[in-house]
């Protein structure tokens, strides 16, 4: 980074200094600042400044180490190291090919809106002083947008955090709203104890107080158990890649969860408690203590109110199954993607190849030369390459290029695809499958004719309905070069058409790139690069020997990121995979709180209608008939709860929309899947109230007082 990073971010150094502008100038950017845990990992907590370090080949100067609670978005950076650029990279016509994040703080009273009106103005200016690049800066909507850093690095997760707070919010209402039933319930059931409290004195507040203690304790009691299961689930962080998500180390039960637990258990206390305060506060409780045992309910409004949580429970289970539901069919989806290579038996992994000991093309080429045959000779070794970006590593790099004769329509952008470097072999180990032509030989070395294979997304852009093999492409050199090739452009010729592979995750979509372009690493070789193995078996028995292999090519270079292909793909599932396990899991504990209300509710009517059931039994009602009441009335309190939750799963159609891979976010299947999951759940739960109300004995029940 530059000198002013740190300084823009008001950081200060624990030991030593941080970076001055003269660090930032070529020649002078030998120095380095460490971050405190790799201090202490490495040096055990000694002097260093001063002292040097070994960083790729290169010896660097500890100027400085950071504080321990210093951490700039990832906590595994370890090593700051100053940013140069060269006079070439100064140039005016490098102005359009830089690759950095800029960061920057805003002046007091100014707003993220009043600088962003300034930077569209400095924007402007400098395309109308573009030159030749004018239209197609215009075209291609050229911009720079300025964001709050706090929202930047939620950008891509915020819908999923969004998602996950509903969810969390969806199971903590239906609970609450299981509880409220329960104490409705209960009050019920106590009303004589009640009224004869405030019989002898107690007044009605004093009794209000007592019911909200209750259910406090009660759902302080609830939190207590949550903190621990919580504690207990924290172990699932790592596993559900929660840890990938911006912040997700800094994941731990603290002081914050604990007060923030224990309020909200508190507040949903003296809600819930409340509910059948403000239910005691209108009945008369000397008409209360009058009526016989037969009744001790608090009439036909709570019965309602019963009913009406109920039908809350279950409208909110259905948004919370339909949204669990969309999510899985949706990975479902994305797990039936080809990727456009075939994983298994693949062993993947990642070196850089260092300045100090790789100091030109010429040294790079050497090594794979070296290392290729040494690694398709080890026992198990199908096939080897290299590439300097490997599919879904998420590390590609997009650069312009054109179609010798391909004239861009009014308003067209010039197009900036994926470009990659591929050794001979690549292809062959991924099972990157060859529409046409050939793909990369021994044949495409330094010396040889530039050549270049697309992908058929590129394919048909450049040359729809057309053959491409032959056809020439051309980088730009200079600005000028994007209308007009010049004099100085590089020529390719088209040698093969590949399919298309997803390089980033196997979600993208037709519309998120325009394919992409490979370069023989012979004539174009790159010091990061990524090296694929197709073994005979598991891939994973093979790392030990392929390091062993590569050290006696380069006892010092360090292979990293080894991972077999299978995994990687994994890997980038985590951000789909993650919501849909936690949405599946609240999607399931609201079921059960559904299932629970709706039997809790059934059973508690049919213990107070016992006298009513028995009286019908007497005047001629069969068993069969009192199971079909009691079954009606909660199969019109489900039906209910899902007309209300259709409505809500429509409002939900905006929010989880984006979220969605091939499945629309009103799926017919998921919504008539949830339907008849909640209604066989929901009839289950019914079944118990109504086999008991259908067994009354009528003499038995006529004789209750």
């Amino acid at each position: 980074m530059t000198a002013s990073f740190f300084h823009t971010l008001r950081a200060r150094a624990f030991r030593g200094r941080l970076f001055a502008d003269a660090d930032n100038e070529t020649g002078h950017e030998q120095v380095a600042i460490l971050s405190h845990g790799f201090w202490q990992r490495q040096f055990a907590g000694a002097a260093v400044v001063g002292r040097t370090v070994r960083l790729n080949g290169r010896v660097h100067t500890i100027v400085g180490v950071m504080p321990e609670d210093f951490v700039f978005l990832s906590p595994n950076v370890s090593v700051w190291l100053p940013l140069t650029f060269s006079a070439e990279e100064r140039s005016e016509e490098a102005r359009w090919s830089q690759n950095h994040d800029a960061l920057a703080r805003l002046a007091d009273g100014v707003t993220v809106a009043q600088a962003q009106a300034r930077m569209n103005a400095m924007t402007a200016g400098i395309i109308e002083q573009a030159g030749p690049l004018k239209e197609p800066l215009k075209n291609a909507g050229y911009r720079v947008v300025l964001a709050p850093l706090s929202a930047d690095v939620v950008r891509n997760v915020k819908a999923v955090l969004n998602l996950l707070w509903g969810g969390a919010l969806f199971v903590l209402l239906i609970a609450a709203v299981n509880i409220t039933n329960l104490a409705l319930v209960r009050t019920g059931g106590r009303m004589k104890e009640l009224a004869t409290r405030h019989a002898i004195g107690a007044a009605r507040g004093r009794v209000a107080r007592q019911l909200l203690t209750e259910t406090v304790l009660l759902t302080m009691l609830g939190g207590v158990l949550g903190l621990a299961i919580g504690a207990w689930a924290l172990s699932a962080v790592t596993t559900l890649g929660l840890t990938d998500l911006p912040r997700g180390q800094e994941v731990r039960m603290d002081g914050s969860v604990v007060a923030f637990t224990f309020g909200l258990a508190v507040l949903l206390g003296l809600i819930i408690g409340a509910v059948p305060a403000l239910q005691l506060s209108g009945l008369n409780l000397t008409l209360v203590l009058r009526e016989d045992g037969r009744t001790g309910t608090a009439g036909r409004g709570a019965r309602q109110t019963r009913r009406v949580l109920v039908v809350a429970q279950v409208a909110l289970a259905f948004v919370l199954l339909v949204g669990a539901g969309l999510l899985l069919a949706s990975f479902q989806q994305i797990l039936g993607v080809n990727p456009g290579f075939t994983s298994e038996h693949v062993l993947s992994a990642r070196m850089v190849l260092p300045r100090a000991r790789y100091a030109d093309d010429a040294a790079l080429r050497s090594f794979v030369a070296r290392a290729l045959p040494a690694i398709r000779a080890l026992p198990g070794v199908e096939e080897a390459g290299f590439t300097d970006s490997l599919p879904l590593s998420g590390d590609n790099t997009t650069s312009v290029i054109l179609a010798e004769g391909h004239t861009m329509a009014p308003g067209e952008s010039v197009v900036s695809p994926i470009q990659l470097h591929a050794s001979p072999g690549f292809f062959e180990t991924m099972r990157v499958p060859l529409k046409r032509g050939r793909v990369f030989s021994a044949s495409d070395a330094a010396g040889a004719p530039r050549v270049v294979i697309v992908d058929d997304a590129l394919a048909r852009k450049f040359w729809p309905n057309q053959d491409p093999i032959g056809r020439r492409m051309y980088l730009p050199s200079r600005a000028d070069d994007v209308v007009k090739p010049g004099p100085g452009v590089t020529w390719l010729q088209v040698v093969g058409v590949v399919g298309t592979v997803k390089l980033n995750a196997l979600t993208e979509q037709a519309s998120d790139h325009v394919g992409a372009y490979y370069f023989p690493y012979e004539q174009d070789p790159e010091r990061g690069i990524g090296l694929a193995v197709r073994t005979a078996g598991d891939p994973a028995s093979l790392t030990a020997t392929l390091r062993r292999a590569l050290t006696e090519v380069d006892p010092e270079l360090a292979l990293f990121d080894v991972v077999a292909m299978p995994q990687r793909v994994e890997r980038s599932l985590e951000r789909r995979r993650t919501p849909m396990l936690l949405a599946t899991s609240f999607a399931v504990v609201a079921l059960l709180l559904a299932s629970v209300g709706i039997y809790g509710v059934l059973a508690y009517q049919v213990s107070q209608r016992t006298r009513e059931i028995g009286i019908r039994m007497a005047l001629g009602s069969d068993p069969t008939s009192v199971l079909r009441l009691v079954l009606s009335e909660g199969v019109g309190l489900v039906a209910a709860g899902l007309l209300i939750g259709m409505a809500g799963a429509l409002a939900l159609k905006r929010v989880i929309a984006s979220e969605l891979f091939g499945v629309t976010a009103l799926d017919p299947v998921v919504i008539l899947s949830v339907v008849g999951l909640l209604a066989l759940a929901s009839l289950v739960a019914c079944l118990g109230p109504a086999r008991r109300a259908a067994s009354v004995n009528p003499v038995v029940a006529l004789s209750q007082q």
